[in-house]
């Protein structure tokens, strides 16, 4: 306790209920811990003890950890020193965490405060104090644990029972006496999206389809009577209508389902139809390793001799690596072409938006086009584009696999094309002469060491994303200047020599031109700039203009 409010400690009184149940009465739970707190300070007033005006109430919050706005005041207050004694009616009200405990009375001993509990007799000044009330809040805590897993068996035991145990309502119904009962209206709607589905191309042609026809999402009324849905769906929510069992009559808990106490709004056949559509353009499931190697180009991309290019992976300093790399199984002698996958992904891909996006390249690759059609491809183009921007990988595969698209690496460019009348027809228009559109993915030829790679070029929109590593290194550049400007002749002979070789090789990139370090802070320079790259240069020239044509920025 602060020296200064010993004799005249301010007391906050501290109350907490788990469930909202019966907060709406005139004199409910809360009401009760405060009156008891508030008849123990009033027996310690021969201390000196004096009742702190504020409230600070937590009803309808769990005790399980900390997220609760009365307790985040009270501590608040405790560390600016408006309180000296919190006090509550039992420890499981303060906290039922050991965890969370440890913290709070952490903040209480250093702000010099402490905590009184009105029904247990406990000094947390001692040892023994301490030790007593750590026992006491693990029972607290194997209490709360005992309760959440009562409340679990019972909702699951409901659940298997068809019982409506909560949640968002599904379009469709509405809850009455914790039972959902059909709206006609909204049940309409249900099947509608589903039979929609069943005559679309995918996902996107439906939300399309749904969007011009004004079809939207459940209204729902919050408690503090905020009103939320009535819009357009979004994939997630579609994807949850369509698979919902509960259109059918049962209700899920976890992976399995059970008869429902609801009626059905969809005929077991529509609802079955919907899912073995939605099973067929789902991928099979594959090992958590195996999804994070996930590859867009895969089965997709050839070298200039047509062998396939697979992904591979290398890994360096713990770093993993991906590469698409030239399949050498038959035999060939020709070396291998490979190209680093992450950055071939995202060049393609842009590749193809910016195609998608500009109206004047798609006409200059479809100059047969009537008018008509083309007006109508290059609407549809352009919407395509923005949600390829979006996309998961999966739905970008699947789109590049419905285009046709290919691609073709040789030591001079990557060459990816699409089929223009697979393109046409994701259009609904028909157009029979195929040929192949070119997506202008930009490559330059660098030299790595003694061998001549292809690289991919840097986007031409957008500012790249500034390298970290770089930066850092250029940072230290200007450190390592000043560290060696700051030693006088004495320290400099004291030091050893692999340091003094260390600072003063990084030290030279503070004499980098102000124009190329600005570009480094922008994220603007040559992709064959890299740290690793900067910090293995054998000298840096002081001539600035030698210095952009050492790295690489000519023209920049």
């Amino acid at each position: 306790m602060a020296s200064g409010t010993a004799k005249h400690p301010r007391c906050a009184i501290y109350t907490r209920k788990s469930t909202e149940e019966g907060l709406e009465q005139a004199f409910n739970s809360l009401d009760a811990q405060r009156e008891a707190c508030a008849a123990y300070i009033l027996s310690q007033r021969h201390e000196g003890w004096t009742l702190h005006p504020d409230l600070y109430d937590d009803g309808g919050f769990t005790g399980g950890n900390m997220e609760r706005p009365g307790l985040r005041r009270l501590l608040s207050d405790v560390r600016t020193g408006r309180v000296d004694v919190v006090v509550v009616y039992k420890v499981d009200r303060l906290t039922r965490s050991l965890a969370d405990f440890a913290k709070i009375v952490e903040i209480l001993d250093n702000a010099g405060a402490s905590f009184v509990s009105v029904t247990q007799a406990f000094n947390t000044t001692n040892s023994m104090g301490r030790l007593t009330l750590n026992v006491l809040l693990s029972f607290a805590q194997f209490e709360r644990e005992v309760i959440s897993e009562r409340i679990r068996d019972k909702i699951a035991a409901s659940k298997a029972r068809g019982m409506w145990m909560g949640g968002p309502v599904p379009l469709g119904y509405r809850v009455e006496e914790r039972k959902l009962v059909v709206v006609p209206e909204e049940a309409e709607r249900v099947r509608h999206v589903m039979r929609r589905y069943l005559e679309s191309a995918n996902v996107f042609d439906l939300l399309d389809k749904l969007r011009l026809e004004g079809v939207v999402s459940k209204v729902a009324k919050g408690r503090n009577g905020t009103i939320r849905g009535g819009v357009s769906f979004t994939r997630g929510a579609v994807y949850h209508l369509l698979a919902n069992p509960v259109y059918i009559g049962l209700t899920r808990h976890r992976q399995k389902t059970y008869p429902g106490q609801h009626d059905a709004i969809v005929e077991a056949e529509l609802f079955d139809a919907v899912q073995a559509r939605l099973a067929e353009r789902t991928n099979p499931r594959t090992s958590p390793r195996a999804k994070r190697c996930v590859s867009l180009l895969a089965g997709l991309i050839y070298d200039e001799k047509g062998r396939p290019m697979s992904p591979c992976h290398t890994r360096n300093h713990g770093r993993r690596y991906s590469y698409y790399a030239s399949n050498k199984a038959d035999g060939s002698k020709e070396s291998a072409l490979r190209l680093p996958a992450g950055e071939l992904d995202a060049a393609v891909r842009n590749a193809l938006t910016s195609l998608l996006a500009n109206s004047g390249t798609l006409r200059s690759h479809l100059p047969e086009i009537e008018a008509s059609d083309y007006f109508a491809l290059a609407d549809h183009c352009n919407d395509l584009a923005e949600r390829l921007r979006a996309m998961t990988i999966s739905e970008v595969r699947n789109l590049f696999s419905q285009l046709r698209l290919e691609a073709v690496v040789s030591r001079h460019e990557v060459a990816a094309t699409i089929s223009s009348q697979a393109l046409l027809a994701l259009a609904d228009l028909e157009h029979h002469a195929d040929a192949r559109v070119s997506l202008a993915v930009p490559t330059i030829a660098a030299t790595f060491g003694h061998e001549q790679r292809l690289r991919l070029d840097a986007p031409t929109s957008g500012a790249m994303p500034r390298d970290a590593r770089l930066v850092e290194l250029v940072a230290r550049g200007f450190a390592s200047r000043d560290q060696l400007l700051a030693m006088d002749g004495q320290e400099l002979a004291a030091m050893r020599l692999t340091q003094y070789r260390h600072l003063e090789r990084t030290a030279r990139l503070a004499y980098l031109a102000p124009d190329i370090i600005r570009a480094i802070l922008d994220g603007r320079q040559p992709k064959s700039l890299s740290a690793r790259m900067l910090a293995r240069l054998g000298s840096l020239p002081m001539s600035w203009s030698e210095q952009r044509v050492m790295l690489g920025f000519e023209g920049a």
